[in-house]
């Protein structure tokens, strides 16, 4: 249950990226030797990376008191069960790739009813070209999904860059296995690039190489992954809903641990915020709140930022005049279809918000009033109408709020610390 909260205060760290700490476990599996990842996010996603990375062969420890995790890897192994990821889209496409370097025999991985019904087939059809066969159990495109061990033949791969960005650093991840050096040819306009560029920050640092090319990219052949300690950095995501609570209420926020010269594209929660109206201060390594700011209506391309809409839809309602969010029809593959859901259960606190094919148009109310909303157990609806609860008058009642587990596990501590009035009923 969140109510109105008039005054927020006090100095927070971001949680560590769930992108970065995904690539980051997964690229000290396949390297040779023993890496660490420091300062990991303990978020249910990421520990479905590492029980996949596990069933494929990798030693991992787990040190929550050094709030570190150290991993063996370098030999991939035939799993001796089905490998089940929970609720992660990003360790399904990563590693369904990953798992046909097994050295025999098949792999199959699946997840919760929400992960059988996220889009697999463009991966799958990308994954034939090169002569390895994965297929879905179901043959409709979808977990489980049966891998079978081969040897990567080819120099080329094909596939659209506008359903998910994690197709193709699933390929980015995998391709370092073929002895020929691959070209990834894009045959739709890519979205959601800064994930890539995230990929391909994270794969220079574990020693390979990946060039852009005209129409994609290049992964040398016959590489090595190396073993390296990473420190992970603070997630601008997770991040966008102190920010968004920052600039909406009465505060005086510090929130450290997020890095101006970061590759993470969210990052653009800064200066969509300043765009709106909210004169926020970035330094080196952390942003300084002084709300609230009487914030103007904007149009918000969203084609890399599909992961900001709740957020910026929560914005919008209490902004001046028009928001528009558009190129977002991919947000409609996250969860659950995002678009759909943020219209639904903002306009019962009030809210005038359209959907649209690919955004909402959302003409600011100044105010919202308590409700009881669903959150399609979306980690991110959680926490974006958190947001709007905080502001609304009268009391919101959130329901599944477990789902922040995925992405911010400590985020009800966190907003209680700054003096939101958030309560948890059991």
């Amino acid at each position: 249950m969140v109510n109105t909260t008039n005054r927020l205060e006090g100095r927070v760290k971001a949680p560590p990226s769930k992108s970065y700490t995904h690539r980051a476990v997964i690229g000290a599996s396949l390297a040779d030797g023993i890496s660490k990842v420091i300062n990991p996010l303990w978020g249910a996603d990421c520990l479905s990376s590492v029980h996949g990375c596990k069933m494929l062969g990798a030693e991992i420890e787990l040190k929550k008191d050094e709030d570190e995790w150290i991993i063996k890897g370098g030999e991939l192994k035939t799993p001796d069960n089905v490998i089940d990821i929970g609720n992660s889209g990003t360790t399904l496409r990563i590693l369904t790739s990953i798992a046909s370097q097994i050295p025999r025999g098949y792999a199959v991985l699946t997840g919760d009813d929400s992960i059988r019904k996220r889009p697999m087939q463009p991966l799958l059809d990308a994954l034939k070209q090169l002569n390895i066969k994965a297929f879905s159990s179901k043959l409709d495109g979808t977990a489980p999904i049966i891998v079978k061990s081969g040897k990567i033949d080819g120099n080329m791969v094909k596939i659209r860059g506008d359903i998910s960005s994690q197709f193709i650093t699933s390929l980015m991840m995998f391709l370092p296995f073929n002895k020929e050096d691959t070209e990834i040819i894009l045959t739709s306009p890519l979205k959601s690039k800064p994930y890539i560029d995230i990929t391909i920050d994270i794969l220079n640092t574990f020693g390979i190489k990946i060039e852009e090319t005209e129409n994609g990219f290049l992964v040398y052949g016959n590489q090595k992954y190396k073993a390296i300690d990473y420190i992970v950095e603070g997630d601008y995501s997770s991040a966008s809903y102190l920010i968004a609570a920052g600039v909406l209420i009465n505060s005086n926020i510090t929130i450290e641990n997020l890095f101006a010269n970061s590759k993470q594209g969210d990052k653009a929660i800064i200066n969509i915020v300043k765009k709106m109206g909210a004169d926020i201060k970035v330094k080196k390594d952390k942003v300084i709140i002084e709300g609230e700011y009487n914030l103007e209506g904007i149009d918000v391309d969203v084609r890399d930022i599909p992961d900001l809409v709740p957020t910026i839809a929560v914005l919008g309602c209490f902004a001046e005049g028009k928001t528009e969010i558009y190129n977002g029809e991919h947000v409609r593959l996250k969860e659950c279809d995002r678009l759909n859901a943020c219209a639904t259960e903002l306009k019962k606190m009030g809210a005038e918000i359209k959907e649209k094919q690919d955004g909402l148009i959302i003409r600011g109310v100044k105010k919202l009033r308590g409700a009881k909303l669903n959150t399609y157990h979306d980690h991110r609806l959680v926490m974006a109408f958190t947001v709007a609860g905080l502001k609304a008058e009268g009391k919101t009642i959130i329901e599944g709020e477990e789902a922040v587990k995925i992405s911010f596990p400590n985020f009800v501590n966190v907003m209680k610390s700054l003096g939101a009035k958030i309560e948890v009923i059991k």
